[in-house]
């Protein structure tokens, strides 16, 4: 359910019986974030998105940015990003290679408030799509 842009977030987990038990292995979500654009900014019809993501024991396949809901561009994954590994302490196998980049093209977007977000894709293949931000695209 995706009521508030994905400000919130709930993990769903089926319980194992003892048959399954200990036969499927257990990994954390992914983490990422946004460095760029800003939160609310205004933005010609191309621009660069930046920022980070990694998810312990599997690592990151790629990362999708989406615009309202939608992906638009894949990013380039795996750009160095030292202070990650030692803020969250994490145990990604890609460390501290977890930065990605990507260009939007927003040529065919209405003028007015958009949302973007992401779509990070791990290696075992679960996709995890994160918080959006608002953002306006200029004439």
């Amino acid at each position: 359910v995706n009521v508030d842009h994905g400000a919130k977030r709930f993990v769903l987990a089926r319980l194992l019986d003892s048959d399954t038990a200990g036969t499927q292995a257990c990994t954390t979500p992914a983490m990422a974030w946004i460095d760029a654009p800003a939160v609310g900014a205004t933005l010609p019809r191309r621009f660069a998105v930046r920022g980070w993501a990694f998810r312990d024991g599997v690592g990151i396949e790629r990362v999708e940015i989406l615009v309202d809901g939608r992906p638009v561009a894949e990013a380039e994954y795996g750009i160095p990003q030292p202070g990650i590994r030692a803020f969250w302490r994490s145990q990604d196998p890609q460390q501290p290679r977890v930065g990605f980049l990507a260009e939007v093209d927003g040529s065919g977007l209405p003028r007015g408030t958009h949302w973007l977000g992401l779509r990070v894709v791990g290696r075992d293949g679960v996709a995890e799509d994160w918080i959006e931000q608002p953002f306006s695209v200029a004439e």
